[in-house]
């Protein structure tokens, strides 16, 4: 994947987290598809000397790798190019379409840290991870603006930008532009998974753990009787929201888990014809606000979030990672989009609707990220991101590990049921049972909000 040579200078500083939200009943939509890494099992009890390699399907066949990747996100996926690159033998085992979980649910922007987090995500950004997706024909907005709190030093450095017709931002603010770039989600899925097809299982993974490393994982192939026994010499999570609950059902709770903390984001989605939305995007941080704006064939898609800094942590979560919608929080959220862009009510062929789940975070803030071996095992490395740069970062740090942990094997044996049913999964608004809905619906969901737009004419 080319990562060595731009990356040599680069420090491997730990940072990250990204959105990963589901669709729920509320506001008109149904529960859409499972997370790639829901339905994973666990040995009976961590910390257990040794558990008996006993056969979890009826019939199943057997293969030798270097490694095994869990988890169908693009933090598999670049940890799988990286690895065919690298010369090692390898499999990726999702439990479900590839990149439904934080991929396809995310705001779908390389995100560079707003200017806050130092030069780390930046460069990579501009000298690995756009380079890359350029060369393979991902077309990439360069769109973004950010409107930052009075007198913070932080974005002197960043160039001045004029936000277009329509915006609102107070009078006092100015705005500069990010060098963040927007990205076609499931495209990026498509371009990172669409040659390796034969090294992707689609099934329900199990850990086979003597007490200090995984030896094998089993995969119960969906729609048969039969599987196949991944024997490995290291594995890496790269699971998500999932990764925490994997890392628990080997190891138990450490203060490495422990830093994995989950927290409960809201997506609105607003949609129109394209040349009746702008098509920048903008991040406005005195009001708390996100806005991802993708030009698509047909359409213009805002992903908006009310941002949250901090805030309730939790570990009990479905496998999916979905969560019920919190409608003041989502009120709030059109509230400050209308402030910010009045003129929304006016648009023709407007169509709303949203979205909640739970974001991966490593530490307290967004922003971390973590790639490293997990405590407790001797050959299990971790990979969570931070957003869609992160997961390149991660990559060359996950090299690093393995090379002193296994040497590539290099032939890659056939795997029984690569392929079958693999297929890359669809944006969240993009899915059948989205709840879409105009604006005078939406009103009747949010009756406050007919009185801001009345403020706000």
């Amino acid at each position: 994947m080319e990562l060595a040579p731009a990356w040599a200078d680069l420090s491997l500083s730990h940072g990250g987290a990204r959105l990963l939200q589901r669709q729920r009943d509320v506001c008109g939509a149904k529960s859409c598809g499972k997370h790639p890494t829901a339905g994973l099992s666990f040995p009976p009890t961590a910390g257990l000397d040794s558990y008996p390699p006993r056969p979890l399907v009826s019939s199943a066949s057997q293969a030798q790798l270097d490694v095994v990747i869990i988890g169908g996100g693009i933090q598999g996926l670049v940890a799988l190019n990286a690895l065919v690159e690298k010369g090692y033998s390898c499999a990726l085992v999702s439990d479900g379409d590839l990149g439904s979980g934080q991929t396809l649910h995310s705001h779908g922007y390389l995100n560079t840290g707003f200017g806050m987090f130092g030069p780390e995500l930046p460069r990579a950004s501009v000298d690995v991870v756009q380079p890359y997706l350029e060369k393979r024909g991902l077309e990439l907005s360069h769109d973004w603006v950010l409107i930052p709190p009075a007198s913070m030093p932080f974005f002197e450095g960043l160039p001045t930008a004029t936000l277009p017709s329509g915006f609102a931002a107070p009078s006092d603010l100015g705005a500069v532009r990010l060098p963040d770039r927007s990205l076609p989600k499931h495209r990026l899925v498509e371009i990172l998974s669409e040659s390796h097809h034969d090294r992707i299982l689609r099934g329900h993974a199990t850990p086979r753990w003597n007490g200090t490393q995984v030896e094998a994982v089993s995969v119960r192939l969906p729609g048969t009787r039969g599987g196949v026994v991944l024997s490995t010499k290291a594995v890496v999570v790269a699971a998500g929201c999932g990764s925490k609950r994997f890392l628990q059902g080997l190891v138990g709770q450490t203060p490495q888990t422990e830093q994995i903390k989950h927290r409960r984001v809201h997506m609105i989605c607003v949609r129109a014809p394209r040349g009746t939305l702008p098509t920048t995007s903008i991040v406005a941080m005195p009001l708390g606000l996100m806005l991802a704006a993708h030009d698509q064939p047909n359409n213009v898609v805002w992903y908006v979030t009310p941002v949250e800094m901090g805030g309730p942590s939790y570990d009990d979560i479905p496998g999916d990672a979905a969560s019920d919608i919190d409608l003041e929080m989502v009120y709030r959220g059109c509230a400050t989009l209308l402030t910010l862009y009045p003129r929304l009510p006016e648009i023709d062929g407007l169509q709303l609707g949203c979205y909640a789940g739970y974001r991966q975070d490593v530490g307290d803030r967004p922003g971390n990220r973590m790639c490293e071996l997990v405590e407790g095992t001797k050959n299990v490395v971790v990979a969570l991101p931070s957003g869609l740069v992160g997961p390149w970062l991660n990559a060359t740090r996950m090299c690093e590990i393995l090379s002193e942990l296994v040497d590539p094997g290099g032939s890659q044996p056939p795997l029984t049921g690569a392929g079958v049913g693999v297929r890359v999964g669809s944006a969240v608004e993009d899915r059948p049972d989205f709840g879409w809905m105009g604006w005078e619906e939406w009103l009747r969901k949010f009756p406050q909000l007919s009185v801001q737009a009345s403020r706000e004419k």
